[in-house]
């Protein structure tokens, strides 16, 4: 039976994610961070403080100018709170279409006419588990949230999406342990477009209106007041 060898140094890549490993007798693995150092506080840190990279958060009002001071004010990004908190995100999806109309024109032809951009739409997975408190204040924040009129932010690592609105969720539960743990719970969302109504006035011209009662009114001069018959009700 032939024994093979058992190798000294482990041969693996020096990259992140790979534990310190002693690689030859010449570089022995360094010693991992220990807390008190600066470089460990700064991983602390940053652990704590620094915004999650999956989140959903409600939207700041846009900065705007404070009538009494007349300063601008700013709201703050770093103390937004996430609205609703899992266990983890399991799936996301995003769709956004555009609308190309094709109509009859003259002559019974067809064309396309116009192309627009459609409300983008995302569904969120999330998943919670914990005790029966955790999971009913998790369900909580979620009706909390798909019943107003509010606009909320996704946070993804690469993009975030602004502006949108719950537009419904669905649960699952499956399996042994569905009666304990939330399988599944997808958040459905819709971006929320607002725009400024602009009115204008236009004249009517019905100096040419066939029907009398049409016509504007005109001010030809001062018409002087009359005493009126209190008997008759007539000048």
């Amino acid at each position: 039976m032939a024994i093979i060898p058992k190798p000294r140094f482990p041969n693996v890549p020096a990259v992140p994610g790979v534990p310190q490993l002693a690689r030859s007798s010449l570089f022995p693995a360094s010693p991992g961070p220990i807390i008190g150092i600066a470089s460990a506080i700064g991983a602390l840190w940053q652990s704590i403080f620094v915004q999650p990279l999956w989140a959903i958060y409600k939207t700041l009002p846009a900065p705007f100018v404070d009538p009494a001071t007349g300063l601008l004010t700013v709201p703050v990004v770093g103390k937004r709170v996430p609205v609703v908190v899992p266990d983890s995100f399991g799936e996301f999806n995003y769709r956004n279409e555009w609308a190309v109309a094709d109509f009859p024109i003259q002559e019974g032809a067809f064309a396309n006419y116009d192309k627009v951009a459609q409300p983008f739409e995302i569904m969120l997975r999330l998943y919670k588990g914990g005790n029966k408190e955790a999971r009913q204040a998790f369900l909580d924040s979620i009706e909390a949230i798909a019943g107003d009129l509010n606009k909320y932010d996704i946070m993804t690592p690469e993009k975030s999406y602004v502006g949108v609105n719950v537009t419904r969720f669905e649960m699952s539960r499956r399996g042994a342990s569905g009666a304990y743990f939330l399988t599944e719970v997808d958040l459905f969302f819709r971006e929320i477009r607002e725009t400024t109504a602009t009115y204008s006035t236009t004249a009517v011209v019905t100096q040419n209106a066939k029907n009398p009662s049409a016509h504007s009114t005109v001010n030809t001069g001062t018409v002087q007041p009359q005493p009126t018959n209190l008997k008759t009700g007539v000048p």
